[in-house]
């Protein structure tokens, strides 16, 4: 028996392994009955049903459904998928690189979810909300950290896309908004002040003053970079920010000509009363504020952000350079190398960009004693203090520093000229 009509139903009826198959059809005349019925026994005998019409495919799930038959492997239902939220892209995409987890990064992506909220589905993140979120933002913090935020949604948006469970990244189709420009300077005179209230961050800023270094750099400092027969400090490319542009070419390790007040305070730290050498390893920085009973907070760990916050705070409240920012002393060590006179070529190369070099940069091979001699010509009181300051922002700050002061529609920022006479 191959094919039964009952009724106006035609059924499919073979033998199969020892078992009587017989299943309706939704064939409406004989000869859409037999196409099915030859299919199905064909699909049955090579054991292989990829090939199948929906009406086939239909008469083989019923076939299995009603025996009680586990489905073979093509012919199982997938199971539903697990929607994909943010939080669970998110951890996607840290556990990827390592590199992905900087800590910037992560309280930028902390704000992202803080937004959107953590079981929102990334596929609803379209280029609508994420221009209201640049709006919502930029009633609270700058551009920039908006940009950055931003750019990490983005960095979590085409993880997936490149796993095949996002069609399109939207944060492609949002432009960044324009960086504010902040020209500030801090001079020699404001800086000592500062340095009179900066308790433990006393030797991490005299650092980041002297030698225009990125505070990341600093703050990974380690006593193998430091290199006294040559008085300098050399990264490899992998400790600074342009050694981690992933579309950079191989690049040299950095170096970093120190000053004689640089050499004072590193081998204070590396040496004993006696002159004995008792760091040679290790980090050269580390935490040394008020001692927390915690494993996230204690002595000997390495210093971060969130660690400086309300140090660098109430230093800055105490000196009186209300809007100082820690960037600031980086853009001080550029000013003050550019008018005493130092070559942009070697000035580039100590202070590093993790942009494009020029053609010249690129061929001019620069010595260490080219660089020590343009360090030690270096000029440190040139002007007084200039700072890019919030209006009310003097009002808001308070010891604690670790919220930053909300800029409302009405505010703007305004240019603090200060003199050291004026004091």
């Amino acid at each position: 028996m191959g094919l039964m009509k009952i009724g106006d139903k035609y059924y499919v009826s073979f033998k199969w392994k020892g078992h009587r198959i017989r299943t309706v059809t939704p064939a409406t005349n004989s000869a859409d009955a037999k196409k099915i019925e030859k299919a199905v026994k064909t699909a049955f005998t090579i054991g292989s049903y990829g090939h199948l019409d929906p009406d086939c495919l239909d008469v083989v799930l019923r076939t299995y459904e009603n025996k009680g038959w586990a489905l073979p492997p093509e012919l199982a239902r997938p199971e539903p998928a697990e929607e994909l939220t943010l939080i669970k892209a998110t951890r996607e995409y840290l556990k990827a690189d390592p590199k992905h987890r900087a800590e910037r990064n992560l309280y930028a992506m902390d704000r992202v979810v803080e937004h959107f909220g953590e079981h929102f589905p990334l596929k609803d993140i379209k280029v609508a909300q994420i221009r209201k979120y640049q709006v919502a933002r930029q009633r609270k913090v700058e551009n920039s950290t908006i940009n950055r935020e931003v750019s990490v949604l983005s960095g979590v948006m085409r993880h997936q896309v490149e796993l095949g469970f996002l069609d399109f990244n939207p944060c492609l189709m949002v432009k960044r908004l324009p960086a504010n420009q902040r020209d500030s300077y801090l001079s020699w005179e404001d800086f000592s002040r500062l340095l009179k209230h900066s308790w433990w961050l006393h030797d991490v800023l005299v650092m980041l003053y002297y030698t225009g270094m990125r505070f990341s750099e600093v703050v990974n400092l380690r006593w193998e970079m430091y290199k006294t027969e040559r008085r300098m400090l050399v990264l490899p490319p992998d400790a600074t920010k342009e050694g981690k542009n992933p579309n950079k070419l191989r690049l040299r390790p950095k170096r970093v000509p120190l000053r004689k007040e640089v050499i004072d305070l590193l081998e204070t730290l590396r040496r004993k009363a006696d002159g004995k050498v008792v760091q040679a390893v290790g980090r050269i920085f580390v935490y040394s504020g008020r001692f927390e009973d915690s494993e996230k907070i204690h002595h000997g760990m390495p210093i971060a952000h969130s660690t400086v916050r309300k140090c660098w705070a109430r230093a800055v409240n105490l000196a009186e350079l209300h809007g100082l920012q820690g960037r600031d002393l980086r853009h001080t060590w550029k000013t003050n190398a550019q008018r005493s006179g130092m070559d942009p070529t070697i000035r580039n190369l100590i202070v590093g960009h993790s942009d494009e070099r020029s053609v010249a940069d690129r061929y001019i091979r620069v010595s260490d004693e080219d660089l020590l001699r343009a360090v030690d010509n270096m000029r440190f009181d040139n002007g007084w203090t200039e700072l890019d300051l919030v209006e009310g922002a003097e009002e808001g700050l308070t010891e604690k520093g670790a919220k930053k002061v909300p800029k409302g529609p009405s505010e703007r920022k305004t240019r603090v000229h200060r003199s050291s006479v004026t004091l």
